[in-house]
């Protein structure tokens, strides 16, 4: 009941938005069936199901196997990630005594700098940054993906997931029939004027069905992204609060040091999922500023 708390607490936006899918399933499933009761039960059920893998270990390995994540094997990383792992996670634990106990370390083999938080007890990073940042800065890294754990970031964006797979086979499904029936009147609308005006309004619909769900998936993206930006947030916070908040800061200055400024457009600021560095650092060092004050008064 707690982590559901926490779930509606910093991802209220993924929960309304998975709600808004559930809905679109009533709809469709009741063009169906014909009845509204069954139809929301039916939508449940499907729904229940689909979070209910993506949930288990199940979808959690899957996404591990999407992400190329595999278990710290070697010798050599074994010994070097395994005690900077076991450090913060220790000190994690103490801040949030509810957090799982077998959450595990993964290496993904890309040599793209990140690292990632993923389901209930997976925690990712990648080789790009385990070649990139010394010891100091992982903890400060792995602190902050410790931060999407203890606010149920993860189990939120899988849910979130599931809506965006249930609206897609929707979506496909929909475009699919559309299209095969477009086919048949192409093929008989010289016949009749009267096909050739289904054929019209099939057309248009078509159009109407493309353009519509462009905007509910560009629209979601941005409610979504504001979403992440905060939890992005407040995983910061987290780290620093556990006792790493120099570390994520240094991790910050290098990763933005290493990374090639781009102008972004108006629709990637919107859609985008984090905060500009500069302003992560920002509020990282106004925390230790306040911590400074207070230490002199």
């Amino acid at each position: 009941m707690k982590e559901f708390g926490k779930l509606l607490k910093y991802n209220l936006a993924y929960i309304i938005w998975f709600f808004i899918y559930w809905l679109i399933g009533v709809y469709v499933i009741n063009g169906a069936v014909e009845n509204v009761g069954l139809s929301c039960f039916y939508a449940a059920l499907i729904y229940g199901v689909t979070i209910g893998v993506a949930l288990s270990p199940i979808g959690e390995t899957i996404l591990r196997l999407l992400e190329g994540a595999t278990p710290v094997l070697t010798q050599q990383d074994r010994e070097y990630l395994i005690p900077i792992f076991m450090e913060v996670y220790e000190k994690a634990r103490k801040n949030t005594p509810e957090m799982r106990r077998d959450i595990q370390l993964y290496i993904s083999e890309s040599m793209t700098v990140n690292a990632f938080a993923a389901g209930r007890k997976t925690i990712a990073v990648t080789r790009g940054a385990i070649e990139t940042f010394d010891r100091e800065q992982l903890k400060g890294i792995l602190s902050h993906e410790f931060g999407h754990m203890a606010h149920n970031d993860t189990k939120a964006l899988l849910i979130n997931l599931v809506g965006n797979g249930f609206f897609s086979l929707i979506l496909f499904a929909l475009k699919f029939i559309m299209n095969i029936i477009q086919m048949i009147l192409t093929v008989i609308q010289g016949k009749n004027i009267i096909f050739t005006a289904f054929w019209i309004m099939g057309w248009i619909s078509k159009i109407f069905v493309e353009v519509m769900s462009f905007l509910f998936i560009f629209l979601g993206n941005i409610l979504l992204s504001m979403n992440s930006v905060i939890s992005e947030g407040l995983a910061d916070a987290y780290a620093y609060k556990i006792g790493y908040g120099e570390e994520l800061i240094s991790s910050l200055y290098l990763l933005k040091k290493i990374t090639l400024p781009a102008k972004m457009t108006i629709i990637e600021k919107m859609t985008a999922t984090h905060p500009h560095i500069d302003e992560r650092i920002q509020k990282l060092e106004q925390m230790r500023n306040v911590d400074v004050e207070r230490l002199h008064v």
